[in-house]
């Protein structure tokens, strides 16, 4: 059996918790044997750091999903890790189970519909939330240390139960009348601010005639299922990268799209560049930005690069 064990890995914290995670798993009888991928460890600090190491990196992470047969995940956070994101949509396409972990001390709520993690994640991966064990009889660091203990043994018991597919993904595909060009994923039009861009996108494609739909997920009548039956009939997907982390549906989108094999357009506004260890530098997010095709930073750019991908100019 081969798991790939997706974490956050940008913080000490984090990878500590990624360490005791992939103990846990080791030590679940739902892992018999075999390989646990961890990225960082078995990427980031072993892959060529000559040429694109950004590259080389997501290249190593595929290839580790590719061969993976779990997919086990901790997100945690209002913004959650949109690599992440990236690495369960992949694992959705391919058919992968998918489990997530959650440690927050809120739950998200998004008008009258309550989110434990994201409006899609729930869907498709099983979900578990760990609540902190408040613990009158000790120190405040005593309790941080049990709470991490008692969550190790959390991830374990949920294993041991053992978890598969949880959502069939060809028998969301049934509707063949669902198909367009250009799947336009600005967010999930959660804020005003998205609306417009689609909207100004949507303007530009109708006068050149190209189809399109647009994904509104945070809508009280949203559709998932008419959702993955039109990015998988597209040919184009657009994504907004946006926000020190790009949404986290749109991550799951994007991975199902490169999984899928299509002209990705991120559209990335936001020209901050991170510099990390390793004299690896980046973007927002390293795994969306590997995956796209292109990326612009002005709106007015887009279109012409959904022509160029559909008609080869």
């Amino acid at each position: 059996m081969k798991v790939y064990l997706a974490t956050k890995l940008f913080s000490f914290f984090d990878r500590l918790v990624s360490v005791q995670m992939y103990n846990a798993v080791k030590a679940s009888s739902f892992f018999s044997e075999g390989n646990v991928y961890l990225p960082f460890r078995d990427s980031n600090m072993v892959v060529s750091d000559f040429g694109n190491v950004a590259k080389n990196i997501f290249v190593a992470d595929v290839m580790g999903l590719l061969s993976t047969d779990y997919l086990i995940c901790r997100v945690d956070g209002l913004s959650l890790d949109a690599g992440i994101g990236f690495e369960i949509g992949y694992c959705f396409a391919k058919h992968i189970p998918t489990c997530i972990f959650n440690t927050d001390f809120i739950n998200s709520r998004v008008n009258d519909y309550a989110y434990r993690i994201s409006p899609i994640s729930n869907i498709i991966s099983h979900c578990y939330k760990y609540e902190y064990c408040v613990m009158q009889d000790m120190t405040y660091e005593e309790e941080l240390h049990y709470n991490t203990k008692v969550f190790s043994d959390y991830v374990k018991t949920k294993l041991d139960q053992g978890f598969s597919e949880k959502i069939e993904l060809n028998g969301l595909l049934n509707d063949k009348t669902l198909s367009c060009d250009v799947f336009i994923d600005i967010c999930g039009c959660q804020y005003e601010w998205n609306r417009l861009i689609s909207q100004k996108i949507i303007s530009d494609l109708d006068a050149l005639k190209i189809s399109y739909h647009v994904s509104d997920r945070y809508s009280e009548s949203y559709s998932f299922s008419a959702d993955i039956s039109y990015l998988t009939c597209s040919k184009v997907y657009i994504v907004c990268l946006d926000e020190n982390e790009p949404n986290f549906d749109s991550s799951i989108f994007t991975g199902y799209a490169y999984a899928n094999n299509k002209y990705i357009i991120g559209y990335e506004s936001n020209n901050v560049i991170y510099y990390v260890e390793g004299k690896q530098e980046m973007g927002v997010n390293l795994m969306l930005e590997q995956a796209c095709n292109i990326i612009t930073n002005t709106v007015t750019q887009i279109v012409s690069c959904v022509r160029s991908a559909l008609y080869d100019e």
